[in-house]
């Protein structure tokens, strides 16, 4: 592919669609990812954007040693900002070169900078140096920041005290001044993001949301997924941005999703029916031949199940109970938890096992373990407890979704894509934290440790007495979101090429073909984005779902006929 190219198709489309004058607020963007579809998403986004709110846009971009050395496989700040010229961009910062000031920078020396000819002094006010965040927020940003970069589940007092988390803890100011800056001192319109968590990313959340500043993030997966927080949908201080959409989504599934599952429910079948065969992911990070489940029948589940059990060497006369481990050192602390970290309820769970004999436990590693470990985590906890009969450790690529669905009485997890398929499939979850969609109905979550104790114990003696666990309501809430997730709310555009199109070049293709041979009118970034914004809902829609009427036409009576 012509880069040159593509740019030069890419300017001359925006130049044709965008208002001809940008106003005085601004869309701050982050182009803090190496990966360029996250940056043309957000791009994107933001350009749909400016149709409704006219604004200029602001991009943040640049990177770290830390970031680069341990999880970026290129970054290219240059090509980053060729992208923002021919998206039309106002201005570009390499806010990581800015973070290096903030940090030199004596005390009572404020780092000012200029956006677009206009002069930004930080405040000298505030309990952080140039930043109203509060110190126990900034310190879980930069513990979880560290984490993430050294690949470790948890930091122990020492590492927390040495030179590499103090450096960090004073990069994380920085970017905390940088955000307060820029929020306090511009009109802006919403700040668009691909993530929430982390210094570069989760501190300019923190202070959009302090600064009642709408927070849009850009999802990695699908066609085009954005959630947003607009201000004011948040009574009181903001929990973060994860909890907040955690409240919201559920709302906004109650009264429009669950209100017309008469109308969505063939559709929904459908969607269910699909993700049986799913070869991609979210099928508990699934992909290829290991990702198609063919059982249809409780007669060949439990036939299967037979075979799993014995080549497992598990008592077929008890329930199993798997334990879907985390990437261990991914997002600490961003939504509320029952435990400390994801590997503390890991390893309590795992140790707890040998106290319900009543159950199998089968327990799985992350199929991406990986990239989010570097301490083998996993295989020490499942050499400690590798004794027990009744439990087995194992890959979780060596299991198959028809062994894992046909074993599986019930599942375990704090936030996992299992806790909304599974139930989908009738096999109940316990979820001792929120995830996006806890608030949907469709697992059980416990909101403390001694209630993850009683309700798992009394779960382990339901199943020993033959009881279900699971609803159909549950079931059929499962379903929606499954609908929900995979279709409503990914919106199908010519001008965002889906996420698994790769490589790069491929996908940078796809999107010059589009923007050189199909008309702007009407397609449904805009129209998406637009109806997102007006009505103040927290996601894009590929229609309508507060009407009924909508609804109806946009779904067929029975999609197979």
């Amino acid at each position: 592919m012509d880069f040159e190219r593509f740019l030069g198709i890419a300017s001359v489309f925006w130049r044709n669609n965008l208002p001809a004058s940008d106003g005085d607020r601004w869309i701050v963007v982050e182009a803090l990812h190496h990966q360029s579809r996250n940056v043309l998403r957000n791009l994107l986004f933001a350009n749909a954007l400016r149709r409704v709110e006219p604004a200029r846009i602001l991009v943040l971009t640049g990177t770290d040693e830390h970031w680069y050395g341990t999880i970026w496989a290129d970054f290219n700040v240059e090509k980053v900002e060729r992208l923002c010229e021919a998206f039309h961009v106002a201005e570009v910062i390499d806010v990581h070169a800015l973070a290096d000031r903030f940090t030199a920078a004596p005390d009572g020396e404020p780092p000012a900078f200029d956006v677009a000819g206009e002069r930004l002094v930080p405040s000298g006010e505030g309990p952080v140096r140039w930043s109203g965040i509060t110190p126990g927020k900034l310190d879980a940003s930069t513990y979880a920041s560290v984490c993430r970069l050294d690949l470790v589940p948890r930091l122990d007092p020492e590492q927390r005290e040495d030179a590499r988390y103090t450096g960090r803890g004073l990069r994380s100011a920085a970017f905390a001044g940088i955000y307060e800056t820029l929020f306090r001192e511009l009109d802006t319109v919403a700040f668009v993001t691909s993530h929430v968590d982390y210094d570069p990313w989760g501190l300019g959340v923190e202070a959009a949301l302090r600064h009642e500043v709408p927070v849009v993030h850009v999802q990695s997966t699908g066609s085009l997924k954005a959630y947003t927080l607009f201000p004011e949908k948040v009574a009181g201080e903001p929990e973060g941005f994860r909890a907040e959409m955690t409240r919201e989504i559920g709302r906004y599934f109650d009264d429009h999703v669950w209100a017309n599952r008469e109308i969505i429910r063939p559709s929904a079948e459908l969607v269910a029916w699909r993700s049986r065969s799913n070869l991609g992911r979210p099928s508990w990070w699934r992909f290829g031949a290991s990702a198609v489940c063919e059982l249809r029948t409780p007669g060949e589940r439990a036939q299967f199940r037979a075979y799993t059990m014995e080549r497992l060497g598990l008592d077929p006369a008890l329930p199993v109970v798997t334990v879907f481990n985390h990437a261990v050192s991914d997002a600490l602390g961003t939504n509320r938890e029952s435990f400390g970290d994801l590997a503390g309820w890991f390893e309590e769970t795992v140790r707890a096992a040998p106290t319900l004999p009543a159950a199998n436990w089968l327990v799985l590693d992350h199929p991406d373990q990986d990239k989010y470990d570097s301490t083998g985590h996993f295989a020490s906890v499942a050499e400690a407890h590798a004794s027990f009969p009744n439990m087995v450790f194992m890959s979780s690529k060596d299991l198959s979704k028809n062994a894992l669905w046909s074993m599986t009485d019930l599942g375990l997890t704090v936030r996992g894509s299992v806790s909304n398929e599974l139930p989908a499939f009738g096999i109940p979850v316990l979820q001792t934290g929120w995830s996006e969609w806890s608030s949907c109905s469709v697992s059980t979550v416990v909101t403390d440790r001694e209630s993850y104790w009683k309700t798992l114990t009394s779960f382990i003696e339901a199943l020993a007495r033959g009881e279900s666990l699971i609803t159909a309501e549950q079931v059929e809430r499962a379903r929606l979101w499954l609908w929900f997730y995979r279709g409503a709310a990914d919106v199908a555009s010519l001008l965002v090429p889906h996420w698994d199109l790769m490589p790069e070049q491929t996908h940078f293709r796809a999107l010059e073909i589009n923007m050189r041979s199909v008309e702007s009118d009407g397609d449904p970034l805009f129209s998406a984005v637009r109806r997102m914004w007006n009505r103040r809902e927290p996601f894009l829609t590929r229609f309508d779902l507060t009407s009924a009427e909508a609804l109806s036409e946009a779904l067929p009576a029975d999609p197979r006929g």
